[in-house]
């Protein structure tokens, strides 16, 4: 790991090589997910101990690579959007210098090796023959590892909180996403008779600015929103409850405690059975039972202590002091109730998140009353029928999954200074580190202090 230059060393050398503009390098990130793709172009400048920030070009494109299925060029053609705006977007001068990464998650995961690999090499050979950026060797279009993804979440949140920007040691955050798929927990815990993370997989140990982290990751596949639905939905046609509210069942309809009372949603299991799910609100928290019922907190733990489904979790609560944030789909559920998505960061306790999940789980027996002087609001009351569910569940995973205290307050931030809470910011980071990419001097530079080891 290369040192960090001192501010006024390092501010001389970027004067002298380009005077009048600080040095800078752009990094094009894509952001393969399961909902959809989305590009990155951040701005960077080397003028400081580490890499600042500068701006970012943002765009996003519907249907995921992984919806594709066995159509790899139709997956590869759905980035063209994307990357004409990156081309538009970055002096022509700075195209050939500019790194690009393509980084599928949990959607690509699921979808299988044959059939991703297939996408994943289409990509790569329409970016290599097209465009101009050069795409990274190794990795460079992938399925990202659910560590990778929940550490460079991490190392976003606390660079952008200037919690790494400083040679000495601060004090981090934990960091909790939640996608489609999957959902990350990475925080650093707090250390107890000498050792902090039993070692294994979970444990994750980096460097950034010369000093150590030993962090705490997982990445839960499966209990992303959507899965997590689907296992909600699996979970009461395999453990039918009684009629419930006067709701007559035919044959094949299964009793819902977490949609509308009345409403009829179609399901395919796995097997291939046609059933249809009838919604009964939630009478005497019902739905808060389903729900609960998917985490398996009973299921035998191997090594103590365990968070959830069996996986192995220092205290969340008790080994992080200061702040826990919380992005993704935690914010875009919660945020249209309180303060309104065009508020970025805003927090709450586990036990408003409760009540929260209350009144929304019997708005539909008074036609939402509680809501009805806030438009957006009222406008995911409207979209979705999953609403009651899908707050359930990340009330569930936090205060159930995760025994998050209902007192403890949870930082829910869309952005942070203008920039996008996830992975993506901590990837482009790493992709600094691995060489100089800029070509228009000979001058040499040391590389970013941060790596992961």
């Amino acid at each position: 790991m290369a040192r960090a230059w001192p501010r006024d060393i390092r501010s001389a050398h970027c004067a002298k090589a380009y005077p009048g503009r600080p040095l800078i390098q752009y990094v094009l990130m894509v952001d393969a997910g399961s909902m959809g793709s989305r590009i990155h172009a951040y701005k960077f400048n080397y003028c400081n101990a580490t890499p600042e920030l500068e701006s970012e070009t943002f765009g996003h494109t519907e249907p995921g690579l992984s919806s594709y299925g066995g159509d790899a060029e139709g997956a590869a053609h759905s980035l063209d959007k994307l990357l004409d705006t990156a081309l538009r977007t970055i002096p022509e001068y700075l195209h050939s210098s500019t790194p690009i990464a393509v980084k599928a998650t949990a959607g690509l995961r699921l979808l299988g090796v044959e059939k991703s690999n297939r996408i994943l090499a289409a990509v790569r050979e329409r970016l290599q023959s097209i465009y101009p950026f050069p795409v990274i060797d190794e990795q460079g279009v992938a399925v990202m590892d659910g560590a990778d993804e929940g550490v460079f979440a991490w190392v976003t949140v606390n660079y952008l909180l200037d919690r790494l920007n400083s040679l000495e040691k601060k004090a981090t955050v934990a960091i909790l996403d939640l996608g489609g798929a999957s959902t990350q927990v990475v925080f650093e815990p707090q250390i107890v008779d000498g050792h902090s993370v039993a070692q294994g997989t979970h444990r994750y140990p980096m460097n950034f600015n010369g000093n150590e982290y030993v962090l705490y990751q997982h990445s839960h596949l499966g209990y992303g929103l959507m899965m997590a639905r689907a296992q909600i939905n699996d979970y009461v046609v395999k453990n039918p409850l009684r009629t419930l509210r006067g709701v007559k069942l035919a044959k094949n309809e299964y009793a819902h405690p977490c949609l509308p009372v009345g409403h009829r949603q179609n399901m395919v299991r796995e097997s291939g059975q046609n059933v249809v799910l009838v919604g009964v609100s939630d009478p005497g928290g019902l739905c808060r039972s389903v729900v609960e019922a998917i985490f398996y907190k009973k299921k035998q733990c191997h090594l103590s202590p365990c968070s959830f489904n069996g996986v192995y979790q220092p205290s969340l609560h008790a080994s992080v002091e200061d702040d826990i944030y919380a992005f993704s789909f935690f914010f875009d559920l919660t945020a249209p109730f309180r303060l309104g998505s065009a508020t970025v960061a805003q927090e709450m306790t586990i036990a408003e998140l409760e009540q929260l999940t209350d009144r929304v789980c019997v708005g539909d027996e008074d036609g939402f009353k509680d809501f009805q002087n806030s438009t957006e609001a009222m406008k995911e009351v409207r979209k979705s029928t999953d609403l009651c569910m899908d707050l359930s569940y990340i009330y569930g995973l936090l205060e159930h999954g995760y025994s998050v205290p209902k007192e403890r307050k949870i930082k829910l931030a869309k952005k942070l200074k203008g920039y996008e809470t996830g992975w993506c910011v901590g990837a482009s980071i790493a992709v600094l580190e691995e060489r100089d990419w800029f070509k228009g001097s000979d001058v040499e530079r040391e590389p970013i202090p941060f790596s992961l080891n």
